[in-house]
C-alpha cells in the first residue's frame, strides 16, 4: 500500500513539473481519440435509450466493436506516444514534441494492432456479462457466471493497464512479453495494483462525469502516467531484488573460496 501511495504522489509530483507540456500532448491524443470514442459512445448512448437497453446494449456493443477498427487507427499511435512521453518522465529525461511526433509515427501499425486486440476481448468479455442474464434469466447458475466474467473482465483491464507502460519500457519491443509481464505484475502485486487502478479510474470518471475541462486538460494523461509509474516502479523493486540475490550468491561464492 506504500508503494502505491509514492506512486501516486510521483504521478502528481511528474506531471507538475511539466504540466504546460503534458496538457497539451493529452489534448492532442484526445483529439486524436475522438473518431474511437464517437464510435462506440454512440451506439451504446441509442442503445441505452431504447425501450429494451440490456439486448440493445449487446448489439451496440458489437456494433462499436466493428466501427472500432478504422476508428482506434489515430488514436492508438497516439495514446502510445503518451505513454513514452509518460515513461520518459517517469524515468527523469526531458521531454519533446519531437519525441511525441517520433514515436506515434513508429508505433502507427503496432499500436493499432494492439488496440484492436486488446479492445476486442475487452468487448466481448462485456458482452458476456450482459448476455448469460438475458439469455437464461433466473438460473441458479448464472450469477456464477456474471462473476466469473466480471473477474475477468477486472483482471484484463488490469493487464490493459500495464500493458502499454510495459512494452516502452522494456528493451526487447515485444508486445507477447509486455502482455505476460502486465499479467504477471497485476497478479502478483494484487493490493498495489487495485488501488492504482481504483485512483485512476474515479479521477477519470470524475473528469468525465462532473469536471469535463479536467478530462480535456489532464484526463488520458492521469491514466497514462500513474500505470506508468506502476510500471517503473515495480521495475525498479524487482532489479533491486534481482541485484540483492547476485550480491548473496557472490558473497556466498566468496566465502566458500576463501575456506
Amino acid at each position: 500500500m506504500i508503494s502505491a501511495i509514492k506512486v501516486l504522489w510521483k504521478s502528481v509530483k511528474d506531471i507538475w513539473e511539466d504540466m504546460l507540456l503534458l496538457v497539451l500532448m493529452n489534448l492532442l491524443t484526445i483529439v486524436c481519440g475522438l473518431p474511437l470514442f464517437a464510435a462506440l459512445g454512440i451506439p451504446v448512448y441509442l442503445a441505452l435509450l431504447s425501450t429494451a437497453p440490456a439486448p440493445a446494449l449487446i448489439q451496440a456493443l458489437i456494433i462499436g466493436l466493428v466501427l472500432s477498427i478504422p476508428a482506434s487507427l489515430p488514436y492508438a499511435a497516439a495514446w502510445f506516444a503518451l505513454n513514452a512521453v509518460c515513461n520518459r518522465v517517469a524515468n527523469g529525461f526531458a521531454i519533446s514534441w519531437e519525441f511525441y511526433f517520433t514515436n506515434y509515427k513508429q508505433s502507427f501499425i503496432k499500436a493499432w494492432v494492439y488496440m484492436l486486440f486488446s479492445n476486442s476481448v475487452g468487448i466481448l468479455i462485456l458482452v458476456n456479462f450482459l448476455w448469460y442474464p438475458q439469455a437464461f434469466p433466473g438460473q441458479e447458475w448464472v450469477p456464477w457466471m456474471i462473476g466469473a466474467w466480471l473477474a475477468a473482465g477486472i483482471f484484463w483491464t488490469a493487464i490493459q493497464f500495464y500493458a502499454f507502460p510495459f512494452y516502452i519500457e522494456q528493451e526487447l519491443k515485444s508486445w507477447r512479453i509486455a502482455f505476460k509481464n502486465a499479467a504477471l505484475v497485476a497478479g502478483a502485486n494484487p493490493l498495489f495494483t487495485l488501488i492504482l487502478l481504483l485512483v485512476a479510474a474515479a479521477l477519470l470518471a470524475l473528469s468525465i462525469g462532473l469536471l469535463p475541462p479536467l478530462f480535456v486538460l489532464l484526463g488520458l494523461l492521469i491514466w497514462a502516467m500513474i500505470s506508468t509509474q506502476g510500471v517503473v516502479n515495480r521495475v525498479a523493486v524487482y532489479r533491486a531484488r534481482m541485484a540483492t540475490e547476485e550480491e548473496k550468491k557472490t558473497k556466498s561464492l566468496h566465502d566458500a573460496r576463501t575456506h
